[in-house]
């Protein structure tokens, strides 16, 4: 038995991706292997099947599941073992939802291959890596802040109510709009957030510090 083999498990739902991964990265395993999963069901499995692993790398979007949520599942599997997104999704409001989720990294699927290396070994070695992190560096150095996204009163409302975890329904009848309203203003509020889901809206909303606008506002 190699004491110094890894063993990265890739969650991600594309095949060549798969394929091109495991040839740039598994040089690196010292005799490991990057094993594959589709979603977050073989994820699961794949975690329970016995195998040690030293890294998760996964992707943000799968056909089962929030690559967020997912990464809760697999902590409370392998608590101690360092979870990073690595996703095609390139704005900056991904990154700062998978620091918000205190995810161990940001791998974007852009990277130069060599950037991708050296972020793949800086996690291995059990240290954080953010592939933004030297210009977020320069841009906290300078001063420079995220501008804080515009939302309406009544965006901010459905919003203050999808934190607090109701459903569509209750948030109709709390702010005594049809459901179909509510819909038309999650959309508008994914759309100013940057965001996909109710879960990475709420994460997003978290960092705001809102608080319900009166209702004539």
């Amino acid at each position: 038995m190699n004491v110094f083999a890894r063993n990265v498990l890739l969650v991600d739902d594309h095949a060549l991706l798969q394929h091109a991964l495991k040839s740039m990265l598994e040089p690196l395993l010292a005799g490991g292997e990057i094993v594959c999963a589709a979603s977050a069901q073989d994820a699961v499995a794949a975690l329970r099947a016995g195998k040690t692993f030293h890294l998760v790398l996964l992707d943000l979007k799968l056909p089962d599941s929030d690559g967020l949520r997912l990464m809760t599942l697999l902590r409370r599997e392998v608590p101690g073992v360092p979870v990073a997104i690595f996703s095609g999704q390139d704005a900056p409001i991904y990154r700062q939802l998978a620091r918000e989720a205190d995810a161990d990294g940001f791998l974007s699927k852009s990277l130069d291959p060599n950037a991708l290396i050296d972020g793949v070994r800086t996690l291995l070695s059990g240290r954080r890596f953010y592939d933004d992190q030297l210009e977020r560096g320069r841009a906290l150095q300078a001063g420079e802040t995220r501008p804080r996204p515009k939302l309406s009163p009544k965006q901010e409302r459905v919003l203050c109510c999808l934190m607090e975890g109701l459903s569509n329904k209750e948030i109709a009848q709390r702010l005594d709009l049809s459901e179909r309203t509510v819909k038309m203003h999650l959309t508008s509020v994914y759309h100013v957030l940057g965001v996909n889901t109710r879960s990475q809206a709420i994460l997003v909303g978290q960092t705001l510090n809102l608080s319900m606008p009166p209702e004539d506002a």
